[in-house]
């Protein structure tokens, strides 16, 4: 019988995403996170969508081969396997007047700091291991689209979940 534990919830504040109804629209996006438990996660960067030169109105971060993508490490037991989760499609609220964008997360992991062998994290759920200095590295990236938004600050949370095996 294998034991479960939950290790942590890391929430990642997206503050701001600041959207600017001009000829061309910008969208910044910080990550910061909050741990409880015994996984550190440490932001390295964040998600850069600043004066993206846009053919249409959805940009994308390739979290794989995009420059532009957020970098995190989560820092854990040395070789312990363990299962990600997270929410792929957030709601995001502009503060300044009506208006909702949905900004779909696009992750990819390896457990070593080489973010163009890294694996995109879908749906499947399925047992990942720390490497030996009990590192396992994300790059965050995703899609938001901005054909019909209102000139803000948008923002809201990203959740992801940690779980030893």
């Amino acid at each position: 019988m294998i034991y479960k534990k939950l290790l942590g919830l890391f929430i990642f504040a997206l503050l701001p995403v600041l959207v600017v109804a001009q000829s061309q629209q910008n969208v910044s996006i910080s990550v910061s996170a909050t741990v409880s438990g015994t996984v550190e996660m440490v932001t390295i960067n964040t998600v850069d969508f600043e004066n993206i030169e846009q053919e249409s109105s959805v940009i994308r971060v390739d979290p794989i081969f995009g420059e532009r993508a957020g970098k995190m490490v989560a820092r854990g037991t040395p070789n312990a396997e363990f299962r990600v989760d997270y929410i792929r499609e957030r709601e995001l609220l502009n503060q300044d007047r009506d208006g909702v964008i949905f900004f779909n997360y696009i992750i990819a992991g390896n457990f070593i700091d080489d973010q163009e062998t890294a694996e995109l994290l879908d749906q499947d759920i399925r047992n990942l291991q720390f490497n030996e200095d009990g590192e396992y590295y994300f790059w965050v990236g995703g899609t938001v689209d901005l054909s019909d938004v209102n000139p803000g600050s948008y923002q809201g949370d990203f959740t992801i979940e940690i779980e030893y095996i």
